[in-house]
């Protein structure tokens, strides 16, 4: 293997239990903490003299990265969760994202790897054991760290104006929503409820912890949940009818349709027509990947939560 692959850096971009679907599906329970930020080299590899030709990604998020700094080509391989944009249809699968395949990986014989954290920590140790060097740095989770790790990608695939002009542009999409935001009194910020799954154990929503809760801040709102400590709290019809939410987002994609998910259900809902966002009609969708995926679409997922939050702002 080691003959095969000439030289991998993997690069993990930790968000732990939010970073696609494939992670929820994955965990039974709430993931555990972030882990630290992590490149894996081989060789004196540094950002200046570094310019792939071939990039596996068993990140979604990573994935999404790369065809935005317009290396799609170069992509060689691909998590069977990657699924944006739809190039990624045309790539090989190198296993899914709890459970790579490193054989197959180094048939790809790539010159780069990015991957993440949480339930991939095992595929990191196993190249550890093989000799990569190591160096880490601390990683906060958040808007910020997304946009630092599309300029980090960059600089390891020779794209490093591609990238600083992707993540310019991300901070100016920003900027126009938080100008109107920022200084908007509690009062003035709406009740938000987001809900991406339900089962028997109850509705899972996000707490202090995700990036969705500081997404919502953002765009203007308040998070009912954003006094719980846990990423992504289990909540019940009590709660959710306590905190009485004045805007509702379900999430949109294979998660919601998993469990039956929809506007529709959320009315129907025994006592829930007593919340004041399914009186007054403000239950919307939300495209689930651009929300929780660490990548450039998670400034979509801002504009659009700041469209149907503050429409007398946004329209």
């Amino acid at each position: 293997m080691k003959q095969k692959i000439v030289a991998i850096a993997v690069i993990l971009i930790i968000i732990a239990g939010i970073t696609g679907v494939a992670i929820w599906q994955s965990l039974p329970h709430e993931p555990s903490p972030p882990i630290p930020f992590v490149i894996l080299l081989r060789g004196n590899v540094t950002t200046t003299d570094y310019s792939p030709e071939k990039i596996v990604s068993i990140s979604p998020g990573a994935t999404e990265i790369l065809f935005a700094l317009g290396l799609g080509e170069k992509v060689v391989g691909v998590d069977t969760y990657s699924d944006y944009p739809e190039e990624t249809e045309n790539i090989t699968k190198v296993g899914s994202f709890s459970n790579p395949n490193i054989e197959k990986i180094a048939e790809l014989n790539p010159d780069l790897i990015l991957a993440t954290g949480g339930v991939q920590r095992s595929f990191v140790d196993k190249l550890e054991e093989l000799g990569w060097g190591v160096a880490a740095r601390n990683y906060e989770e958040g808007v910020s760290s997304i946009l630092s790790n599309i300029i980090l990608v960059g600089n390891f695939t020779g794209q490093e104006e591609v990238a600083e002009t992707l993540v310019n542009d991300m901070n100016k999409r920003i900027k126009e929503i938080t100008d109107k935001t920022q200084n908007l009194t509690i009062e003035e910020r709406p009740r938000v409820y987001i809900e991406y799954y339900f089962s028997a154990k109850g509705y899972r929503s996000f707490g202090s912890t995700s990036l969705v809760n500081e997404l919502i801040y953002m765009a203007g709102g308040n998070n009912v949940f954003a006094d719980s400590p846990i990423q992504h709290p289990t909540t019940s019809d009590e709660q959710v009818m306590k905190a009485d939410p004045e805007v509702i987002f379900i999430s949109k994609g294979a998660m919601a349709e998993s469990c039956g998910l929809t506007p529709d259900l959320i009315r129907g809902r025994e006592g829930w027509d007593g919340i004041s966002a399914v009186k007054n009609n403000k239950i919307f969708e939300i495209e689930e990947s651009s929300l929780t995926r660490p990548g450039p679409r998670i400034v979509d997922a801002l504009e659009t939560l700041a469209e149907y939050i503050h429409p007398e702002l946004f329209s």
